[in-house]
């Protein structure tokens, strides 16, 4: 859910709280659309320093308190170095939302060269493609939001709007009002509330920062109001509104960041699966032509059975074979090759017999190889797409360059790999639950560090990553006391290609009916004294 009016009105209120009476101390651009005020505010007979974030991207406008670091250009942009001049030292008066519109105004008291006051105003207007920040020089006399724009994050022409243009020099014009609820909240009233309730609610400074979650523990949207629209799924409060815009915008960030980087793996296995499903697709035609091996020997045994009634030059014969399988006669026509003899074509036909069934044998094989292949390779594209951090994606990129997948760099260097700390979760009755993220830490976790009294989990005939749950404390291997079993078949099925499935299976077996055949590939084992589970992908409530 991007900005509404009532989010924007509660991240007002609290920054306001937060940051009223805090002084500037640094003004950073990370980003062309994207700013960062290290401000610091003396409260409780502490100092404390706040990263103020405010960005005007189209996809993602926002302003929140942040706890991430963001680095600092070495050559700021004009419009940074404009803020610098006018708000370094200066102190926050106040932090409000302007109209109930989806605009928050910080009021600073700064200082020129001279060191005399002056009044500036930092416009933050969250409207998606019309985002802007803008610092005002207001007119001292008026209190309302207007005066001189200084400059502009992004400058608004002519041709580009003929309401208003947003130009130094130019008189600041408000956008036009709207309602600037947003569809989710426009559908929350129009089927259960009025939306006086939560005008009434916003007043009262009643938030509930809260983040929805669907049926595979992944964030679905967000408010700072519990919405019937919603009902019955899972949620995750927050502190504060900061702290829920940060977790929902920062994970949607990482995850952009993380495709964006595996999207050079992602296309090269994408093209050798290709040609492995052509492959397939080939085997297959092949295999249904060698199926027709016992056609060719019953065409053989035919011919030889009545080859008194054929002669050289016939291009067919019709024979009568008492031998169908329905235990009827039946009249069978024959293609022959006029330039052979009987005999010859009897032998012909009993040869293809004989190459069909060894191609059909080979064949076989050769699919049997193409689908593990296919099924390894698909793996890989599921690590990918469940990678959390870049460090997950920069191992599975490793581990394909040892595998020949991926070209080495030309000095015959790759990147210094840092080994990332071992996904683990909790059940509820406190086993611990491990998830191997690539094919080699699905090796280490299964052949290495679980024990023999442990629980080995994988979703059933589907790629993902093995699951180790781990034994009762007292070694014995009951695995019905508690929902951990459910638990981690839940976690399984999330981190395999079925993540966004429901009711999916996933085999479980004692780690000692685990093994991994000679010459297998990273990942690939075979296992026995199996039984399986069907149940949705999720995390547990405590990982979220």
């Amino acid at each position: 859910m991007p900005f509404d009016n009532f989010v924007t009105g509660a991240v007002a209120k609290e920054l306001d709280r937060i940051l009223s009476g805090g002084k500037i101390e640094r003004i950073h651009q990370p980003e062309r659309d994207e700013l960062i005020l290290h401000i610091n505010t003396y409260a409780n007979g502490e100092h404390h320093r706040h990263n103020l974030l405010i960005s005007s991207n189209s996809n993602r406008p926002l302003i929140y308190i942040s706890v991430v670091r963001s680095g600092n250009p070495q050559n700021p942009p004009g419009f940074c170095m404009l803020l610098r001049k006018h708000l370094l030292n200066g102190r926050i008066a106040k932090i409000a939302q302007v109209d109930d519109e989806r605009i928050v105004r910080i009021d600073v008291n700064a200082f020129d060269e001279l060191g005399t006051p002056r009044r500036r105003i930092l416009v933050v207007e969250l409207m998606g493609k019309h985002s802007n920040i803008m610092l005002l020089a207001p007119e001292e006399a008026v209190s309302d939001l207007s005066g001189k724009i200084l400059d502009s994050i992004k400058h608004v022409y002519a041709d580009m709007s003929k309401y208003r243009q947003i130009l130094p020099g130019m008189r600041y014009i408000p956008p036009p009002p709207g309602k600037g609820i947003g569809p989710v909240m426009a559908e929350e009233i129009a089927l259960h509330r009025d939306q006086d309730h939560f005008i009434r609610q916003s007043r009262a400074g009643a938030y509930t920062p809260l983040i929805y979650l669907d049926e595979s523990g992944r964030m679905k949207d967000f408010h700072v109001f519990p919405l019937k629209l919603y009902a019955g799924m899972d949620t995750r409060a927050f502190p504060s509104v900061s702290a829920m815009l940060e977790t929902y915008y920062e994970k949607n960030e990482r995850d952009n960041r993380l495709r964006q980087k595996s999207a050079d793996v992602n296309q090269i296995l994408k093209a050798k699966l290709d040609k492995l499903f052509l492959k397939q697709q080939r085997l297959l035609e092949d295999l249904l032509e060698a199926e027709n091996a016992e056609e060719y020997r019953r065409r053989g045994e035919l011919i030889t059975a009545n080859i008194y009634r054929m002669e050289k030059g016939m291009k067919e014969v019709t024979l009568t074979d008492y031998a169908a399988e329905d235990g009827q006669e039946t009249e069978v026509t024959i293609p022959l090759d006029p330039m052979r003899s009987p005999a010859q074509n009897a032998q012909q036909y009993f040869k293809k017999y004989s190459k069909a069934k060894t191609a059909r044998v080979a064949k076989r094989e050769q699919l049997d190889k193409t689908k593990a292949d296919i099924d390894f390779l698909d793996s890989y594209r599921v690590f990918i797409q469940n990678a959390e951090t870049d460090g997950d994606v920069d191992a599975i990129r490793e581990e394909l360059r040892e595998l020949g997948f991926l070209r080495r760099r030309k000095n015959g260097a790759g990147k210094t790999v840092r080994k990332s700390d071992r996904l683990q979760y909790e059940s509820s009755a406190g086993r611990r639950i491990s998830v191997g993220r690539n094919n080699k830490e699905n090796d280490e976790l299964t052949l290495r560090r679980a024990k023999p009294t442990d629980i080995w989990l994988h979703t059933k005939d589907i790629p993902g990553s093995h699951v180790i749950l781990a034994g009762a404390a007292d070694g014995k291997t009951t695995i019905s006391d508690d929902d951990s079993l459910k638990e981690a078949a839940e976690i399984a099925a999330y981190y395999s290609k079925a993540r966004d499935s429901a009711n999916v299976p996933v085999d479980y077996t004692l780690v000692k009916y685990v093994k991994k055949p000679a010459g297998a590939k990273p990942g690939m084992v075979v296992f026995t004294h199996n039984k399986t589970l069907y149940v949705h992908p999720r995390l547990p409530q405590n990982a979220r």
